[in-house]
């Protein structure tokens, strides 16, 4: 059988063989004794090679060994060239590059890749069968002396490969650290914006009911002007408080309980936090159908749209906003299936990556862009959901990627609701109830108390141990809006010593949330089953909470 001598085949090109009289790639593998790492199969599977050498025997000889062991190869005669091809195709995960070439040397093209943030990361290994000191002292991370022994040019790749995935995951856990203070920090940020927020919302909510008939002349020019500038005060809050609640949905401590959502309110909650970004690259078409629910994890499941939706808006040129898309769809593909869609016209994926994307820490993203975790921990949350999540590209013309997770199972009156297209109104009770409020935050108390004045007659105390010792003494409510944290005495011990005293009390509570929730409160929220409403409030949605409560105590009695 011949034998290859590898050494030989990468000596110089004057005394290079000439390799396709007796080059047999498949009888050259099966002679040479090659030397593994463990993993060093799955490792080199998919991974990209690019080999600059002027030398096309060698540069070929090396395609066919490499490819044979997994990876996948391009050729580059010159630096340039090599260059050339780096600028517009997805990163190579390492270079093989001759030193001494015409048109533009190892040298030269160091100095350019060093000079590309996103082309020097890329680790190089440098050949040359020149033994100066110059070639030796090369900046690569590594230095390979011609004629190359195969098994030492395999070894040292997989060690540059084993070298890369270890900086990546530093990188990686080092980002994971900062998002993790970034989530602590934006919990708090929302909670102290939360209050100011709730009394905003609910005097604007007061003052847009109450104006018109506090007006001279409701209908003059300049009363409308007033109106007009009072809703768009309410419009700048509401925006403020749908920006909040998302913030609070991604950034919360992981809470694994799953609750049936609704898909298209879901994605209309994770929108405001790629709005500004979609705003300024492309044009958003949504496309909901009416489905099913699904039981999920709001926080988890929003994680999976959000992330779906920053890589398509990233997939986007930026000098194209005219013409770029994102399409949102919901739709049903099977009686007990929903799918989600999220479709972008960007320059696809190309083919040779498309195996590798929900592959740990790979990215095709400029560094400090992507983190590589992403796809793969969205991979994760729909699988845990009995989903699937899959994806289809065409390079040049776009990707959707598809969510697809069981329905709830609907009953005759969801399907009649869903029907009808509108919700059952509720009529305001003819008697008047008793309204307690219960918040340390002393304007939100008493914004409370204004707002809800209409629907009952209100009492309202900034403090649950007042509430407690009102309660003891007889006095009697058919709701209590409860904040859920508060010093002294909060929420949840306000609501234990009334299943005490007043068990029929502790029913009619209803919780406030700030978002800010201590692992105690966490625990309690689950454990009861009472209602619990998230600051800033839905002006309109409390008050028709409230008001339903009110007329169900009062058809009781």
């Amino acid at each position: 059988m011949p034998q290859l001598d590898f050494a030989t085949a990468l000596a110089p090109p004057l005394v290079t063989p000439r390799l396709p009289e007796r080059f047999d790639k498949t009888l050259s593998c099966a002679t040479i004794p090659f030397v593994r790492s463990a993993d060093f199969e799955k490792r080199a599977s998919g991974r990209t090679l690019l080999i600059v050498e002027d030398d096309t025997d060698i540069r070929e000889a090396l395609a066919g060994l490499l490819e044979m062991e997994g990876f996948h190869v391009i050729g580059c005669p010159n630096g340039r060239e090599g260059l050339d091809w780096l600028r517009k195709s997805p990163k190579p995960d390492l270079i093989l590059l001759d030193l001494m070439m015409p048109v533009m040397d190892g040298w030269q093209f160091r100095v350019v890749q060093k000079d590309d943030p996103e082309l020097a990361i890329i680790p190089v290994i440098a050949v040359s069968a020149d033994s100066t000191a110059k070639a030796a002292a090369i900046d690569a991370e590594a230095y390979l002396k011609k004629p190359v022994d195969y098994d030492t040019l395999v070894e040292t790749i997989d060690r540059l490969l084993v070298e890369s995935e270890h900086r990546a995951l530093q990188a990686r856990l080092a980002q994971t650290d900062r998002l993790t203070s970034l989530g602590t920090l934006a919990v708090g940020v929302a909670h102290e914006i939360n209050n100011p927020l709730a009394y905003v919302l609910l005097n604007l909510g007061y003052l847009t009911e109450e104006l018109p008939r506090l007006l001279a002349n409701p209908e003059s020019s300049k009363s409308r002007e007033a109106l007009v500038a009072l809703e768009h005060a309410r419009d700048g809050a509401e925006r403020i408080r749908n920006t909040v609640r998302s913030l609070r949905t991604f950034s919360r401590p992981e809470n694994e309980s799953r609750t049936p959502l609704q898909l298209a309110k879901l994605l209309d909650s994770t929108l405001p936090m790629v709005a500004n970004e979609i705003h300024h690259r492309a044009r958003l078409v949504k496309d909901y159908g009416q489905v099913p629910d699904v039981v999920a994890n709001e926080a988890r499941l929003g994680q999976v749209f959000l992330n779906l939706l920053i890589n398509a808006v990233q997939a986007l040129p930026e000098d194209r906003s005219d013409q770029n898309r994102i399409h949102l769809v919901v739709r049903s593909s099977s009686p007990d299936r929903v799918v989600v869609e999220v479709h972008d016209n960007g320059m696809g994926i190309p083919s040779q990556v498309r195996g590798r994307i929900f592959e740990p820490f790979f990215t095709t993203k400029p560094v400090g862009i992507g983190t590589g975790l992403g796809l793969t921990i969205c991979h994760g949350i729909v699988a845990s959901l009995g989903g699937t999540l899959s994806f289809e590209s065409e390079v040049g013309k776009g990707t959707v990627f598809r969510v697809e997770l069981p329905a709830v199972a609907r009953t005759a009156a969801d399907v009649h609701r869903a029907a009808s297209g509108a919700p059952t109104k509720r009529a305001k009770p003819p008697g008047r109830g008793r309204i307690l409020v219960v918040d340390d935050e002393p304007i939100v108390c008493f914004s409370l108390e204004r707002l809800l004045s209409n629907e009952g007659d209100v009492v309202a105390l900034t403090s649950a141990r007042q509430a407690l010792t009102s309660i003891e003494r007889g006095a009697r409510f058919d709701v209590i809006l409860c904040d859920l944290m508060m010093p002294e005495m909060d929420g949840p011990i306000l609501y234990d010593e009334l299943c005490k005293v007043a068990p029929g009390q502790a029913e009619c509570m209803l919780f406030v949330t700030g978002g800010a929730f201590t692992p105690r409160a966490r625990e309690f929220l689950e454990r009861v089953s009472n209602t619990r409403i998230e600051k800033p409030f839905d002006v309109g949605a409390l008050v028709e909470l409230v008001r339903a409560r009110v007329g169900e105590s009062l058809r009781i009695e």
